[in-house]
């Protein structure tokens, strides 16, 4: 079998002595969803935090393409292609939405923030066609002049998922994309989900909607109490008794 394109090997992470992550294994195709799921407190956010480099281990590895990216800063691994969204949306609300996922962009231009505006050379201008077609993905084109801050909560969701998909990344952490959107806009997130694995992209999600989870997912991981419970595909996880015990209190 191919090595994984992502790899976190018993990873364990402390906060003021209490077990947050307790040897954490994950194994993440390349062009596969792997979504992460468990109940409040299993340690799923800390586990992409760890991931994407906004938390250092205690012990354990994360490897991307079979390199070691532990010790790495998020600023190092997103030109690697570990770029994320965050539970808490973290947009610049006076900035529009199209130079908001300009700015996920950043990294790739001549200089720069300072060659998006304007867009002064060749290779900038092409970023800007990617990040327009990143808007399009979203459905987020006819707000591209607003700002970030007037859209509605699930738009700003998008915006944020828009912006990451912008930086180009190999892996893409998603944590609780879904997270208050509409029920019509929930819906429309799993073809687009599932038309980013189809081109290629390797998506990590962390996500409470069960639906979504069941629906977009090649792979699930369960998490308790900071430790891996159980993974596989999803149909028979989600339909287990161990998973209903623990995540859904049947």
């Amino acid at each position: 079998m191919a090595e994984p394109l992502l790899r976190v090997s018993a990873v364990t992470k402390h906060f003021q002595g209490v077990e947050a992550l307790g040897e954490v294994d994950l194994d993440v195709a390349e062009g596969t969803v792997h979504g992460v799921v468990g109940p409040n407190g299993a340690g799923k956010t800390t586990l992409l935090n760890v991931v994407s480099g906004y938390v250092p281990p205690d012990a354990g590895r994360v490897e991307l393409a079979g390199r070691d990216v532990t010790r790495l800063t998020p600023q190092r691994r997103v030109p690697l292609g570990i770029v994320r969204t965050f539970q808490n949306i973290r947009l610049f609300g006076g900035l529009t939405v199209l130079e908001n996922v300009l700015l996920g962009q950043h990294g790739r231009a001549s200089t720069g923030t300072r060659s998006l505006w304007p867009l002064r050379s060749g290779a900038d201008r092409r970023l800007r066609a990617e990040a327009e077609q990143a808007l399009d993905v979203f459905e987020l084109a006819p707000y591209r002049g607003r700002r970030a801050a007037e859209l509605p909560y699930g738009l700003q969701k998008q915006l944020e998922m828009a912006r990451a998909l912008a930086a180009r990344p190999k892996v893409l952490l998603l944590d609780e994309p879904a997270a208050g959107m509409t029920a019509e806009g929930r819906r429309a997130l799993v073809p687009r989900i599932r038309e980013l694995r189809d081109e290629g992209l390797t998506v990590v999600v962390v996500e409470h909607d069960m639906d979504v989870i069941s629906n977009i997912c090649d792979h699930v991981t369960v998490l308790n109490f900071g430790r891996r419970l159980t993974g596989g595909p999803p149909g028979p996880v989600l339909a287990s008794n161990e998973v209903r015990t623990a995540y859904l209190g049947t």
